[in-house]
């Protein structure tokens, strides 16, 4: 948003030619843009720095990027050969509306129904609804300017466009969402991951075990041979030759 603020020379028979140019806020004066000794300035101070252009040829400033901050009167005075003026200029500044949210939220009734809601950062609104195909089903809370919006899915009403507009006086902005039968679906549960606590203490316990298991061979490995030796032959006994 720009903003060109245009200094009048009153009583002045054009061509003036601009010595000196001073444009100023607030009843101490303060500077925001000069022109004098040939050099211009627009950087005076930091709530404009950046934001200002100065026509040295017909004294008019622009102001780019405009805040509601930048409602104020403003003062502007003129040297040149024939003489000063000023002038004063009262600037308002009016924010437009902006765009809706549209929050979608999965609604506990059955079949897919699909609750919408519609929310504004802007006071004083109201809100209107539209609906891409019409015939869909929808319903309403209390009244067509509710920001509540119920809508019916089908596999042959699919997908769904609406559209969410928020009026003010003779301003309007406007917010999209496209709502689909299959988000209703139910999703399978996610596969439960191993927590990194678990694994680590499974891997723990994992070569505690083995570790344990190889010190016990190497404490009883002749005890072991022995009771192997007497086990096979007993399951294997020799044969006496007749």
């Amino acid at each position: 948003m720009r903003v060109l603020l245009f200094a009048f020379l009153q009583g002045a028979e054009p061509p003036w030619t601009l010595r000196k140019i001073y444009w100023s806020i607030f009843t101490n004066n303060t500077w925001i843009a000069t022109y004098y000794n040939k050099e211009e300035n627009t950087e005076r101070i930091s709530q404009y720095k950046g934001r200002l252009s100065l026509n040295i040829t017909s004294g008019d400033l622009t102001i780019r990027n405009l805040t509601t901050k930048d409602a104020m009167e403003y003062t502007v005075k003129f040297t040149a050969s024939k003489g000063q003026t000023v002038s004063k200029i009262k600037l308002t500044v009016k924010q437009r509306l902006q765009e809706p949210t549209i929050q979608r939220i999965q609604s506990a009734r059955g079949g897919c129904w699909k609750e919408v809601h519609c929310s504004s950062s802007d006071k004083d609104v109201d809100f209107s609804w539209q609906v891409k195909p019409p015939s869909v089903t929808t319903f309403t809370r209390s009244n067509p300017a509710s920001n509540f919006l119920l809508v019916f899915l089908t596999t042959t009403q699919n997908p769904v466009e609406v559209t969410c507009t928020s009026n003010r006086t003779m301003e309007n902005a406007s917010s999209v969402v496209t709502l689909k039968y299959d988000d209703c679906q139910p999703q399978p549960p996610p596969h439960p991951q191993p927590q990194p606590r678990e694994r680590h203490l499974a891997l723990f316990f994992g070569g505690f075990l083995g570790a344990l298991t190889a010190i016990f061979i190497c404490i009883f490995k002749d005890q072991i041979r022995a009771k192997c030796k007497t086990l096979r032959e007993k399951l294997c006994p020799s044969t006496s030759t007749l």
